[in-house]
């Protein structure tokens, strides 16, 4: 291993599969889920060789997909090292740069993941603000901050419901920064307390952990005192050096999910 994890590393101007990094999944406590972790790359670029012997630089944004049932996923700075060492690589086309970085990234996940390329003007193809329930303004500013032993509001009660809130803040477990998010859950069940719920959110503010343990503990608290019919939820965390993470756990098969917040 690299081991590049809060050590001040330079830019490598050559081809560095080496400097990735595998962070081994937790174990879950949920039963059935289904996930993926969609990572937004803002600094995607190599070069395009042509006739002659004449290189240009391609630049894009990618849309990369990590199933969460996978054994491992990448240590974010390594990743960022890692693909800034292509900025000097030469491919004969877009497509075997992508075939490279899967290639390179299947023995760090123990899967190949899915990549995404878009051009720099089209981010807004993949922009799209949450339709929800904002529940930053519906919950009282005095409202007590105390986490309820359960987050369902009466066991009669069901609903079908969209709630976003953007209070999400935890720490890196590496440099103890924080990290910002907008949280979205789509449920189908027992009615939520949204004073518990914000409440819960948060909580995390001083908690330390990857963005996706995080949303893994999210999602298991709401299926543990909800038992969801459905249940979905997804972390719109902001970019660190040109990277952004969004975990999306859900109690039914999903598709990855290629959009970003503006915010993001």
């Amino acid at each position: 291993m690299a081991e590049v994890l809060g050590q001040q590393v330079a830019a490598p101007t050559r081809y560095a599969p080496e400097v990735l990094e595998a962070i081994r999944r937790q174990p879950t406590s949920v039963g059935r889920r289904f996930g993926v972790d969609v990572w937004h790359l803002y600094e995607l670029s190599w070069l395009i060789g042509h006739q002659g012997g004449v290189f240009r630089p391609s630049q894009h944004i990618g849309v990369l997909a990590i199933p969460a049932d996978s054994p491992a996923t990448v240590e974010s700075k390594s990743l960022k090292l890692y693909l800034n060492s292509l900025n000097f690589e030469s491919f004969s086309s877009d497509l075997e740069a992508v075939a490279c970085i899967q290639n390179d990234l299947y023995p760090i996940c123990g899967v190949r993941p899915e990549l995404q390329l878009y051009g720099p003007t089209e981010i807004g193809l993949i922009t799209k603000e949450p339709m929800a329930e904002l529940l930053d303004e519906q919950v009282a500013v005095d409202a007590p901050s105390v986490v309820l032993d359960t987050l369902a509001e009466d066991e009669g009660a069901q609903e079908r419901v969209s709630l976003v809130s953007h209070r999400l803040r935890s720490l890196c477990p590496v440099t103890a920064q924080p990290d910002w998010a907008t949280v979205v859950i789509h449920h189908q069940g027992r009615r939520i307390n949204r004073q518990g719920l914000l409440a819960y959110i948060d909580s995390f503010r001083e908690h330390q952990d990857f963005h996706e343990q995080c949303i893994e503990a999210i999602f298991g608290r709401l299926v543990e005192d909800l038992a969801p019919h459905s249940l979905t939820v997804t972390g719109y965390y902001q970019r660190r050096g040109g990277i952004d993470i969004t975990p999306h756990r859900s109690t039914q098969p999903v598709s990855p999910p290629i959009f970003r917040m503006g915010r993001q």
